[in-house]
């Protein structure tokens, strides 16, 4: 590896320490020179641009970490404790950057027109340190403001950072696709869908991504690391903002937000780095601010505050993520077990409407073309009837184009599965805006409760646009591999369906697992 010709100098009045650096080294240097107090030049006084510009800056944080939405306290002071999960934990770290105008456009609620929100409050940050310059006068430096401003961008970014990575390291944000979207074309998933699925089929690097995310996090928590870490959010928070507007995946906004904080925190000494590292020039690096307590009991305050915070929202968070992921609480699939060993696609062997024989047509609009259970109570079939996609992915809304005043479908609720859990109703009809939303096309999904005494299935649809078709269907199971379904659908029609499962294979799962012959 080359040496860099640069070198490191940490300065006063009567000595001078330089140590030769390799490019990897930089970090470790520059963290354990600031930790061994090494002796550092006088600190000039900042010029008039650099007062002006963290006048700003100052502000900016200020309006980008102190939640500004009323939402967010209705659900902080709203909190039940005895209740508490880790969809709590979530809206309290990753809340949603300023709203100031939000903005319903054929993007979403995040979409390319919500960066006004940002801009607006930047505008206000200027013209805020303006006035501030205009009564600031006689300031020369802000090392304390500094110091603390950083603290409140360093703690905002790292609980959001480690609280959506925490979503992927228990793999519940993108999730493993089910039999339902294996069987649905591409051509009728939304981009986002395909986008999540993709990355879902893979749990490795579902993982790896969370991980992506909780490492800066972490960095961010300790000061000596918290360059590193600003820099590598404000990196991956980026390839996001990127990766959300190539798939309309609904976040970009707020993963640009990210990334702006990361950036700000890392600002100061990115230049320095830069002309060590790639300029190859000698670098003085002044001793940075850092207040200390004299008395006992302010330090023992800041080291409780510190470790309290860090306890609730990294390691009691994580347990509780990993509650939900490990017992059947995962906020994107149901989690009440469908029929047993019915998982699978099924041919329609025989449909009769009103004891009418229905022969096999692509357009009729009422026969079924297939069925599918899954490992829970969903059943979905295909027929030839489209239906109002629900817009809603997970969390975040879809486009629709030019339906700005549609409120019913430019709907942005956030999934309710919290809520009927708490209220000790079945949660599964809150999950299914990722099981059914971004989904167009012909498949119907149903959510089931099964009587298995009387052998009775109660269904309704999961589509929270159609949520007022039901059906009740006797089920009965002459062999394994066979379901006969009859009773009254969702047109109050009787009907008798013979469903016979069939043996599907998936290159996109087994190819994943095994090697196969493509041609």
């Amino acid at each position: 590896m080359k040496a860099v010709a640069g070198r490191l100098k940490f300065k006063n009045m009567s000595n001078t320490i330089t140590h030769p650096v390799l490019p990897a080294e930089v970090t470790t240097v520059i963290r354990e020179a600031a930790a061994n107090g090494a002796p550092v030049s006088p600190q000039a006084p900042w010029t008039h641009f650099q007062k002006i510009a963290f006048r700003i800056g100052c502000l900016y944080m200020l309006f980008l970490c102190i939640p500004t939405y009323p939402k967010f306290y209705e659900h902080l002071f709203g909190l039940q404790w005895s209740k508490i999960t880790y969809h709590d934990f979530q809206t309290i770290v990753a809340f949603w950057p300023p709203q100031i105008i939000l903005i319903e456009s054929e993007e979403g609620v995040f979409g390319l027109l919500n960066y006004i929100n940002l801009i607006l409050v930047f505008v206000a940050a200027v013209a805020g340190g303006l006035i501030w310059t205009a009564f600031d006068k006689k300031a020369v430096r802000y090392d304390k403001l500094y110091y603390w401003i950083l603290v409140l961008a360093r703690y905002r970014l790292a609980y959001g950072m480690i609280g959506w990575g925490l979503k992927k390291a228990f793999p519940m944000q993108m999730v493993y696709p089910t039999v339902g979207m294996l069987n649905t074309p591409f051509v009728d998933m939304a981009e986002k869908k395909l986008y999540w699925s993709h990355v879902g089929v893979s749990f490795g690097y579902t993982v790896f991504l969370g991980f992506a995310e909780i490492i800066p996090g972490l960095l961010l928590l300790h000061r000596k690391t918290a360059v590193l870490g600003a820099a590598l959010a404000a990196v991956v928070t980026f390839n996001i903002c990127i990766a959300n507007h190539a798939y309309d995946a609904g976040v970009a906004v707020p993963a640009a937000y990210f990334a702006i904080i990361g950036t700000f925190i890392a600002w100061y000494e990115l230049p320095k780095i830069w002309k060590l590292v790639v300029q190859e020039k000698d670098i003085t690096f002044a001793k940075r601010y850092y207040p200390v307590f004299k008395e006992r009991w302010k330090r023992n305050l800041r080291t409780g505050i510190k470790f309290t915070f860090n306890f609730i929202f990294v390691p009691l968070a994580a347990a509780m993520w990993a509650y939900g992921f490990f017992y059947g609480n995962n906020y994107n699939i149901p989690s009440t077990p469908g029929l047993p060993e019915t998982k699978g696609v099924y041919t329609v062997t025989e449909f009769r409407l009103n004891n009418r024989l229905l022969q096999y047509d692509p357009y009729d609009s009422v026969r079924w073309q297939d069925a599918i259970f899954e490992n829970w109570s969903t059943l979905s079939y295909r027929v030839n009837r489209g239906a109002i996609a629900d817009r809603m992915i997970g969390y975040s809304p879809l486009r629709v184009k030019d339906d700005k005043k549609n409120t019913r479908l430019n709907q942005v609720n956030t999934q309710d599965s919290d809520q009927l859990a708490k209220q000790k109703k079945n949660r599964d009809l809150g999950v299914t805006r990722w099981e059914v939303g971004g989904m167009a096309g012909d498949r119907r999904y149903f959510f089931y409760t099964a009587d298995t005494v009387k052998q009775v299935l109660y269904l309704q649809n999961k589509n929270k646009n159609h949520q007022d078709e039901t059906q009740v269907l006797h089920y009965s199971r002459p062999s394994p591999n066979r379901v006969i379904l009859t009773g009254i659908n969702e047109f109050s029609d009787s009907i008798y369906v013979v469903l016979d499962k069939f043996d599907k294979h998936y290159p996109l799962v087994e190819g994943r697992q095994t090697s196969i012959k493509a041609f």
